[in-house]
């Protein structure tokens, strides 16, 4: 329980809230630069998802925790856009593996471009995370890496199902931990 007076609260609570609407305003700019491309295909494939909206959850929670250090660095914008372009490249896969028909309320990538299309354009926004992320050093890269790999290990596991005599929920509740 805090001892701060109800009204301070309300200003910290404000001072927070619009700091986070400002980050979310310069990852949503960096967003658009990174999706960018000079093929047009490319461009529209990639900015496809992006342009459906999105809740951002990964930049805000970004966002959040940055709040416990320094926030103010800009370095804060970079992996909040590098957490949100690797969470997007797997909609595209995941969309394909599911064939799924809509998200965000629009036709899904493949069903606009196709299979391999939709599929190279979440391997590019892959590629794009990674170019940003490599300025904020190997160990971001690594951990992007691996936070990749256990992904794709995910959708895998959820593709082949639990092996005979895998408890079936444990299964589940490790594949949607994987891919999230």
């Amino acid at each position: 329980m805090s001892r701060l007076p109800r009204q301070f609260q309300k200003v910290q609570d404000k001072a927070l809230l619009n700091a986070i609407e400002l980050g979310l305003d310069l990852v949503e700019a960096e967003l658009t630069l990174a999706v960018a491309n000079t093929d047009a295909i490319v461009d529209a494939a990639s900015r496809h998802l992006l342009t459906a909206g999105g809740k951002r959850v990964r930049p805000v929670l970004v966002l959040l925790t940055a709040q416990l250090g320094d926030a103010s660095r800009e370095e804060v914008i970079r992996a909040a856009v590098v957490s949100e372009l690797t969470h997007l490249a797997t909609l595209y896969h995941d969309d394909v593996m599911d064939e799924a028909p809509t998200r965000r309320g629009v036709p899904t990538a493949q069903n606009v471009y196709g299979n391999s299309v939709a599929i190279l354009a979440g391997d590019i926004l892959l590629a794009r995370a990674s170019q940003i992320g490599v300025d904020l050093g190997a160990e971001s890269l690594k951990l992007q890496a691996e936070t990749f790999e256990r992904l794709c290990l995910g959708q895998l596991h959820e593709t082949t199902g639990p092996a005979e005599g895998e408890d079936q929920l444990a299964h589940y509740i490790q594949v949607m931990a994987d891919k999230t």
